[in-house]
């Protein structure tokens, strides 16, 4: 089981998610049975406030987009906007015909 912590040390440690060097003066996750610990951002993600399914409406491409939010993609598809692989929070067109996904961050999406 997770649960916030806050120990100021000052060890080097690092997230067991993303594999950074953890600030110890930052609240993170712990789990004292399994040893591990990480950021609060690569628990709860960007948007934690924002469930599975949540959906947006975007104008452009080729036509109107009914995006939906997905906290991780299957496959890591690359983004339609900057073209990275999407590893993160995602906006995926909902029309199954459309293979429009963008990361959240691109293009200024305000969700």
């Amino acid at each position: 089981m997770l649960n916030l912590t806050y120990h100021d040390d000052r060890e080097q440690s690092y997230c067991d998610i993303c594999e950074q060097e953890k600030d110890p003066r930052l609240w993170y996750y712990s789990c004292s049975n399994c040893d591990t610990s990480a950021h609060t951002e690569c628990v709860l993600g960007q948007f934690p406030f924002l469930k599975d399914g949540s959906t947006f409406s975007h104008y452009g491409h080729k036509h109107r987009h009914d995006l939906e939010f997905f906290r991780k993609a299957e496959g890591y598809p690359r983004c339609s906007y900057c073209g990275k692989l999407c590893q993160e929070e995602i906006l995926k067109c909902k029309k199954s015909t459309c293979n429009y996904i963008v990361h959240c961050k691109c293009r200024n999406y305000q969700v």
